[in-house]
């Protein structure tokens, strides 16, 4: 166990995941060899939701995503796995943890591409939302870019004041923006609140970001 190279989460896609095995799955089926075998470890992030936890080992040459006969092979379960790769993580990123601030809705800030996985650990997200009024509502368009609000507070943006639905509006604007334009890079059209059990899917970019467009 100790001997293992570096696994780190990652967030993903559902559909993504999919599609990215399925041709290498296919094969080894072919082959005769065993699918479920080589199927990537991989849970849901929140009911409803269209992303995945799934895990990669830094084989130095290339990220490999871990498989459930190479989980096997570690001799760790899932969570043991998944606790694993969240210290791998925070060694790497935790010092340049921040956030960025726009006015009505803030930006969080980890650095070398894992803002999303960041979504896992929620003492962070706790502590943000310790001085909200209402829910702490996030976005993640794209595996680097983690937007997030209070769905009732209120904002002030070049002198203006803006309600909470306001700012919500325009946080999922410009996630929609950046999702679209990142095409195949894309991560997720939900909006989600954290809650006690949890993040929890409220709805999608688009039923909020309509209200902002006209």
């Amino acid at each position: 166990m100790h001997s293992l190279p570096p696994v780190y989460p990652r967030i993903r896609h559902a559909g993504f995941l999919e599609q990215a095995m399925r041709p290498v799955l296919d094969l080894i089926e072919a082959l005769g060899g065993s699918r479920e075998a080589h199927e990537a470890v991989a849970f849901p992030l929140a009911a409803d939701s269209d992303l995945l936890v799934s895990f990669v080992v830094d084989t130095s040459a290339r990220f490999v995503t871990l498989t459930r006969e190479g989980l096997q092979e570690t001799g760790l379960d899932t969570q043991s796995m998944y606790e694993l790769a969240i210290d791998n993580m925070l060694r790497l990123v935790a010092p340049n943890v921040g956030t960025r601030d726009f006015g009505c809705y803030r930006a969080l800030v980890a650095g070398d591409g894992f803002e999303a996985c960041m979504l896992l650990l929620p003492d962070l997200w706790e502590q943000f939302a310790q001085e909200f009024e209402g829910e702490l509502i996030a976005v993640v368009p794209r595996s680097d870019v983690v937007y997030f609000t209070d769905s009732r507070g209120s904002f002030e943006s070049r002198g203006e004041a803006v309600t909470a639905a306001d700012a919500l509006g325009r946080m999922c604007s410009a996630a929609a923006r950046i999702k679209a334009a990142a095409g195949a890079e894309g991560l997720s059209d939900r909006v989600m609140a954290l809650t006690p059990d949890g993040w929890c899917v409220r709805g999608t970019l688009g039923a909020f970001a309509p209200a902002m467009e006209a």
